[in-house]
């Protein structure tokens, strides 16, 4: 009970952060910065780490955009979405959670952010396009 009450309260403070980001009360439009949570800045650099130890995965920018915390676009949200609607879950390979032997598939999961990643870049996104229909946000074109 103790780590699902966690996991809400997890939840409840990124929807709380993403509203004061992106709540402007003068309707102004304004640079709106969507920053992954610490969850998924922690597995993208292990997912860093193990690549440079290992070898793995490709988007390397993205990873590492994540791992320090950096502003990301629609597009990186919708990247990430994508990786994790075709990636295949194997949690039975023996490289999985394997720091001494990873598999590639481990290493590519942890370059995107993991369950965590996962988990936050869908809420992302649902909560950016929601926002987009009813007009509540505007992001400004560069």
């Amino acid at each position: 009970m103790g780590k699902l009450l966690t996991l809400i309260l997890q939840a409840q403070f990124e929807l709380l952060a993403l509203t004061i980001l992106l709540t402007n009360n003068e309707g102004e439009e304004y640079d709106q910065q969507i920053i992954a949570s610490q969850a998924v800045s922690e597995a993208a650099k292990r997912g860093l780490a193990l690549h440079k130890k290992f070898g793995g995965g490709r988007n390397l920018a993205l990873a590492e955009a994540l791992a320090k915390q950096k502003a990301l676009t629609m597009e990186d949200i919708n990247i990430m979405v994508d990786f994790f609607e075709k990636f295949k879950l194997d949690k039975n390979d023996p490289g999985w959670y394997n720091p001494e032997n990873p598999s590639v598939k481990w290493i590519c999961w942890s370059l995107m952010g993991d369950e965590s990643g996962k988990q936050w870049a869908i809420k992302m996104k649902i909560m950016i396009e929601k926002g987009l229909k009813d007009k509540s946000i505007k992001i400004k074109a560069e």
